[in-house]
């Protein structure tokens, strides 16, 4: 008996290609079986169709039907997907690239992020998951003077939170720390 090749026990089996979607009908089926799964933005079916190797005239007639009977909107998909990463603690930078993975529009991004986060939103968004994350930073022991402060900055720049509202935010929850960018003495 051979051992298995790789990293699972058992042979390796060839993936199925997926059958290539020849017309009008079977692609519609396909989308709104896609739709139904979850929402996707017109580039990404007209994605999925170019996989599935429809003729791109089929592709743009049953995208256009879909969209006129309403069941792709990127403006609502745009939305939707903001306010879901949104609740996740994704801040306004994570928010666009993901956006521009889901291949929306830059322009239509910009606006879904300005909207969701007006005026002074992004640094009250920043404080508020900082505060619900505060436990987890004093939870471990400085080294150093100012590294909790360093680390939940860190923490808000990686989700997407400008350097501005991550540094108002850890100032209002851990109090003031000279070792943050943009910090001033007054």
């Amino acid at each position: 008996m051979t051992p298995p090749r790789g990293p699972f026990p058992f042979p390796d089996f060839p993936l199925k290609k997926s059958k290539p979607l020849v017309d009008e009908a079977g692609a519609t089926r396909y989308a709104l079986w896609s739709l139904n799964r979850r929402p996707h933005s017109r580039a990404e079916l007209a994605e999925k169709f170019r996989r599935r190797s429809l003729p791109p005239d089929i592709a743009e007639r049953v995208l256009e039907k879909l969209r006129l009977k309403g069941f792709v909107k990127d403006e609502a998909f745009a939305e939707g997907f903001a306010h879901s990463k949104l609740r996740q603690g994704w801040g306004p930078g994570k928010i666009k690239a993901g956006l521009a993975l889901k291949k929306i529009p830059r322009e239509l991004a910009e606006k879904t992020v300005k909207d969701l986060f007006p005026g002074r939103g992004e640094a009250q968004s920043a404080l508020e998951l900082l505060g619900r994350q505060k436990a987890r930073f004093l939870a471990k022991k400085e080294k150093k003077r100012g590294d909790r402060a360093r680390r939940a900055f860190e923490f808000l720049a990686r989700r997407g939170y400008s350097f501005q509202a991550a540094r108002l935010a850890v100032q209002g929850v851990f109090g003031y720390n000279p070792g943050l960018p943009g910090e001033e003495l007054d």
